[in-house]
């Protein structure tokens, strides 16, 4: 979902409608003459996301051994949904052993708000998977000018990276990704540009050292249109029917490259190397 400038992804949308219900829940108590528990819940959140980062970061390992600098990165959604809860509930149940009159309104505050959580998320991928549309009837084209038929790719797990030459993080990411299509055979990368010349991406490529295939040059930006991909890097995960099993907008460290593979491959080959 985009507001403005700034684009917020439903697990993050989901958070904060759990932050919302979880304090409104507090304030309806304090209120009522109890203890106000509305720092003590983000602290308790705060706890929560720590050890989801640091869960998902054990989950991950070897792929951030390989690449350290993005562990600090946490805008690439990288968080353990089962070590955030527990971490939740070890800050929860430690803030309530040092300060007894928080422990009915910071309790009321985290299971409203950890319901509401659940609640909007579930929601949300409910609403995201029956909106998602197929492989598109479009017709790119390769840099060497030959038309390429998306429908085409309909047989195999497929990742589609819609990126630009001018996108810092695009730039930066498709190392990553252009890795990973070496490494693995079985997934189709293709790395569509958007509204640019063929020159103008050799000439990237080029000057970069990098050599990927399945290089497209969307120059009316119809993937993006039909994707509805509102910021760049937008990263397309389809499964080998060609439907969309997860999208990821902004750059991908090897650890969530790797995690939403998962979702669309054998477990054998995100994993590997």
């Amino acid at each position: 979902m985009s507001i403005g400038p700034l684009l917020l992804s439903t697990a993050v949308l989901a958070l904060l409608f759990g932050v919302i219900a979880g304090m409104a829940a507090a304030g309806f108590l304090r209120r009522r003459g109890h203890a106000d528990a509305g720092n003590a819940l983000f602290m308790a959140l705060g706890g929560g996301l720590l050890l989801a980062r640091l869960g998902y970061i054990v989950r991950w390992w070897p792929q951030y051994v390989q690449q350290p600098a993005s562990m600090l990165n946490i805008r690439d959604g990288g968080f353990s949904v089962l070590a955030g809860l527990l971490g939740l509930l070890l800050s929860g149940l430690l803030i309530g052993w040092r300060r007894a009159p928080l422990r009915r309104p910071l309790a009321l505050g985290l299971l409203v708000g950890v319901s509401a959580w659940g609640f909007a998320t579930l929601t949300a991928n409910q609403l995201i998977e029956a909106s998602h549309p197929a492989l598109p009837n479009l017709v790119l084209h390769d840099l060497a000018g030959h038309d390429v038929a998306i429908r085409a790719w309909r047989g195999k797990p497929t990742v589609i990276n819609l990126w630009a030459t001018w996108c810092p993080p695009c730039r930066r990411e498709m190392p990553v990704l252009v890795a990973a299509q070496r490494r693995l055979p079985a997934i189709r990368f293709v790395f569509a540009d958007q509204g640019e010349s063929a020159a103008a991406v050799k000439h990237f490529l080029k000057i970069e050292g990098l050599a990927p295939t399945h290089v497209l040059i969307d120059d009316g930006m119809q993937l993006s249109q039909h994707y509805a991909a509102r910021g760049y890097p937008t990263t397309l995960f389809l499964d080998a029917h060609g439907h969309l099993r997860d999208m990821h907008i902004g750059e991908l460290s090897r650890a969530t490259l790797a995690e939403r593979l998962q979702r669309i491959a054998p477990p054998a080959d995100p994993g590997s190397g």
